[in-house]
Formats: C-alpha cells, structure tokens, sequence
C-alpha cells in the first residue's frame, strides 16, 4: 500500500523567499492571496525570476497542483498578467487546476483567456511599464512569442532584430535616467548576448535527460524589468550614493539545467563512438552520475563555467561533446558587461554566482595588467552571491532549469 503525504500548501507570496520545496511525488496547492497585489519584494531586483524557478521546481515534481485564487488577486491579475511575470508562468503551468473564489462571478474560460493573453504579448517599448514577460511554451500547445521568433520558420529571429528589441526597450526608458549616447555602446553587445543565452534554452531546456520532450511543463521566457540597483561594494569614503537606475533581463527555463544538459551531450557523444579525452577524475564523475549528492560542488562549478563558456582553456580536462563547441562564451559576456558597468547573475542546479561591473564595486577577478592577451579583462568565473568575494559559488538546494539576469545601467 502507498504511503500517503500530506498535501503542502504554501502561498504564491512564499516564492519570493528562499522556501524549503517538498519532495517529488506530493499533492500542492498554492494560495493566490489578495496580499500578494502589495507584496514590495517581488519590485526588489532578482526576486522574480528566482520565483519563477522555485515555482517551475515545484510543479515539476508535484504530484498535483492546484492554484486556489482570492477574489481581489483575480480581479487584478487576470486583467494584467503580463506585467505579473509570476503569475504570468502560473497560468501557463499544464499541469495546474485553478479554482476561483466563491462567489466571484467569473467566465466559465476566464483564466484560459488570461492564459492566451500571456502567450500573445508583445512587449511594450513605453516608458511606464516597469515590468513585462514574454513566455515560451514547448510541451503540449506550444506557444513562442513573436518578439523572439519568426512566425514562419519558428526559428530565433537574428541578431539585427534583437538589436532593434534593444533599442526600443533601452530608448524607452529616457524617463527613468537613460542617457542616449549609451546606446551606441550597448545595443549590439546587449543583443548578442539576450539571444545567445535563449538561443541556449532553445539547445538545452525542451528535452528530457534522455532527449525526449520535457512535460508535463516545458516553460522558458524572458523578464525585462526596471530597477534601482544598489551598490555591492562602493568605494571606500563613499557615503548615500544613490541607486544605480538599471534595466534588468532575465532568461528562464524548466530545462534540467547546465549540469544535466552536459551529461546529457557527453553521453550522447560515447554512443556515437567520439572520442572522448579522459584527463580528470570530474568527467568519470559525470559520466555516472546526474546532479546530486554524488556530484561535488567544485564538479558542477566546473561544468557549469564549461557549458557557459566557449573555446574553454580546460578542455583536455573537460571534453567538450557539443557540436561547433556551443556556449554563450562566458569571457565575451564578461568583457561587455565591463564596459557597459553592468552585472551577471547565474542560478542553476545547486550554483548561484554572480560578476557585478557596477559603478564603485570591487573590481576582482581580473586578468593582471601585465597579461599578453587579456591585460585588465574579466577571468571566466563567476563569484558567490552572499560571500561576494569567494572565487567559486557554495552549494544552494537544488533547483531545476537556470535563471540568467543581466542587469544594465540606464545612468
């Protein structure tokens, strides 16, 4: 006879800090509250799409999953959803039973309608939305936005189209701070990295660990977002220097994140018969076992930097398995966001790291003057969010997919 578990019900507003997931395998409910409408921390920088990622983790694992709505939250955010990225995902979840409020006289299809409403947005270049999303869907009546995708091909649009989503999104914000001559300095380099960072969800996040469809919730979307992002580490004798006005994007996926993704390739390269360099005790690890607690941080560190790299240093230590050496290539990343002064953040697995180039932060990390290919550049690795000056991030709970924020400065 099977063990019977007690339903875990939490709050939609309990998403925006780090809560403790159930096991795989419970029955959730979790309550839309009337509270959630003037809830400050989801306006706080990074919060939301962390969210996103702890509700997809969830929902993933469920057993069932139903959404219960409070009367106030529905009128409110089913009218606008696609300025509620949180609720936005919810909606679209496959797997999600919603259930009105009693008494609440709404149309039999009201949250379907709200549901195609999120799938059918396109994002707004006004200077008064604060906050929008765009969302993919790949699993059962996949869905892809326009702003990303050509209709016709239903491919990844091409470098010059998101050169001109930038401009339209960066030039909107005059309002807030923005300064034009920037643009010209951060408009393709902000491109090529917001498509080179879906173009990898479009890789990596639709299929499973043995390349079938990902269900029942196959969800990857883009976050733009304006924010006051607060100086890490001013200067020293720096005193109430105010918030750096940003705009924030944020790439998410349901995918089985960078550590699994790599097993995955790795793999797949054996049973074609590749060879496969063996020079580090980390790709033996790999090949035996998926991410958890057999797998060492330092082991997923390692494979996260060489999935987000290209053309990796260490490559006899770490093969590379995919095809034309795929990577957003962390270095070039790093070395834009340095000179636009912005930041990275990576949350994947059991990793959260981070490399901030914002005004009056530490500089660390940095390849000596005295280099002969990279003097005052960026090293590829990423920092610890909490401990801000640890070279390599300690170990979270576990998470599925990946969230990717790229924060830029409008002053």
């Amino acid at each position: 006879m099977a063990e019977h578990r007690a339903t875990f019900n939490l709050s939609l507003s309990d998403l925006a800090a780090v809560v403790a997931l159930p096991e795989p395998g419970r029955d959730v409910v979790i309550e839309v509250p009337d509270s959630y409408l003037t809830d400050e921390r989801f306006a706080l920088p990074g919060v939301e799409g962390l969210a996103i990622q702890r509700l997809v983790t969830l929902a993933h694992d469920a057993a069932s999953l139903k959404v219960v709505w409070h009367t106030a939250a529905t009128r409110r955010l089913l009218e606008s959803p696609t300025v509620n990225p949180l609720v936005a995902v919810t909606l679209c979840l496959n797997n999600a039973q919603h259930v009105a409020p009693a008494g609440t006289k709404l149309a039999p299809d009201a949250f379907e309608r709200a549901r195609t409403r999120v799938l059918s947005h396109r994002l707004d270049a006004d200077m008064f939305t604060e906050r929008q999303v765009v969302i993919c869907l790949d699993f059962e009546r996949p869905s892809l936005p326009v702003d990303l995708y050509e209709p016709s091909t239903r491919r990844l649009r091409p470098e010059t189209d998101f050169e001109s989503l930038v401009d339209d999104l960066v030039y909107a914000q005059r309002g807030a701070g923005f300064k034009p001559e920037k643009l010209s300095k951060l408009r393709m380099a902000l491109a090529v990295i917001l498509r080179e960072l879906l173009e990898n969800t479009d890789d990596h996040a639709k299929t499973d660990s043995e390349g079938k469809v990902l269900k029942p919730n196959s969800v990857r979307g883009l976050l733009v977002k304006r924010i006051d992002e607060k100086r890490r580490l001013p200067k020293p004798n720096a005193t109430n220097l105010p918030p750096v006005p940003c705009l924030e994007f944020t790439i998410f996926d349901s995918g089985i994140g960078y550590y699994n993704s790599y097993r995955r390739q790795l793999l797949r390269g054996q049973a074609r018969g590749e060879p496969v360099v063996v020079g580090d005790k980390q790709v033996d690890t790999v090949r035996q076992f998926e991410l958890g607690p057999d797998v060492s941080v330092e082991t997923e560190y390692a494979i996260v930097l060489k999935c987000l790299g290209r053309h990796s240093e260490n490559a006899k230590a770490i093969p590379d398995p995919r095809l034309g050496h795929r990577g957003m290539g962390l270095y070039e990343v790093l070395r834009a966001l340095k000179m636009m002064q912005g930041m990275l953040e990576v949350r994947t697995g059991r990793i959260h790291g981070y490399r901030s180039f914002l005004e009056g932060e530490l500089r660390i990390q940095l390849e000596p003057d005295t280099s002969e290919t990279r003097p005052g550049m960026p090293k590829a690795s990423l920092l610890d969010v909490d401990r801000k000056v640890a070279f390599y991030p300690s170990p979270r709970d576990l998470v599925r997919g990946s969230v990717v924020r790229v924060v830029v400065p409008l002053a």
